[in-house]
């Protein structure tokens, strides 16, 4: 519960988040094929203001690299001040974030909000389930058709601000809406993945607010591609 209020805090401090989809079809099946491999985001920020740019550089990452199968995670942030360097196993139910420069893993907690409990649930609905509409509107991403969707309602996104997303047609990615808190960070997945929006891969997600707006996009998709000893702790790091 400590990681997922530091998220919910997080969250509404930079307001950047996104929703879900339509209520109607929660219990409908799925028919897309499940996206396992890389996946690399980026974030930009568009505003006059250079001072808040400038801010927004030094405390959040730019580039966000993601590999994932059914059961392993990793992810590798650049840019910001958390320096997530992530690898969590969901079977044996560890995370741990690296250290590189010092050669050392520190163990630490996950919530999953891709699984939360019944009561939290209920009580945050809109952080689970957002309400989203469909416009006519296509693009090709990636080489992947994806629709527009305007973001009615979302636990995640102030209400006087506007956001979209661009889901693929064709695929989804696995749920990885992890929020992770170790001994010398705290770092969460990109906002496309932590929004709760499942039903297709989110290729791009734009919030625009008075001032600026920030976009996240998915750069580079590689099916399947998965490095050696990726979801593997290197050998000669220290176990914190």
């Amino acid at each position: 519960m400590k990681s997922l209020n530091l998220l919910l805090i997080s969250c509404y401090c930079v307001a950047l988040f996104s929703g879900c989809n339509q209520s109607d079809s929660e219990d409908a099946p799925i028919n897309k094929e499940i996206f396992y491999g890389k996946i690399v985001y980026t974030s930009s920020v568009k505003t006059d203001d250079s001072v808040f740019i400038s801010n927004m550089s030094a405390i959040s990452p730019n580039k966000i690299e993601i590999y994932c199968n059914d059961t392993l995670f990793r992810m590798i942030e650049y840019g910001g001040l958390s320096h997530g360097n992530i690898i969590l196993n969901n079977n044996k139910k560890e995370a741990w974030q690296l250290n590189t420069e010092n050669k050392i893993a520190y163990t630490g907690d996950y919530s999953d909000l891709g699984d939360p409990g019944a009561d939290l649930k209920d009580l945050m609905p809109d952080h689970f389930r957002p309400i989203v509409e469909a416009t006519t509107e296509k693009e090709t991403i990636l080489g992947h058709v994806c629709t527009k969707y305007n973001v009615l309602r979302s636990g995640f996104i102030p209400t006087d601000n506007q956001a979209y997303m661009w889901v693929a047609d064709d695929m989804r990615f696995p749920s990885m809406r992890y929020d992770i808190q170790t001994e010398i960070n705290h770092c969460a997945v990109p906002a496309p993945l932590i929004i709760g929006y499942e039903e297709g891969a989110i290729l791009r997600l734009t919030v625009e607010t008075k001032t600026y707006s920030r976009t996240y996009e998915v750069i580079e998709l590689a099916k399947n591609d998965f490095p050696s000893g990726i979801f593997v702790l290197p050998e000669g790091y220290q176990k914190k």
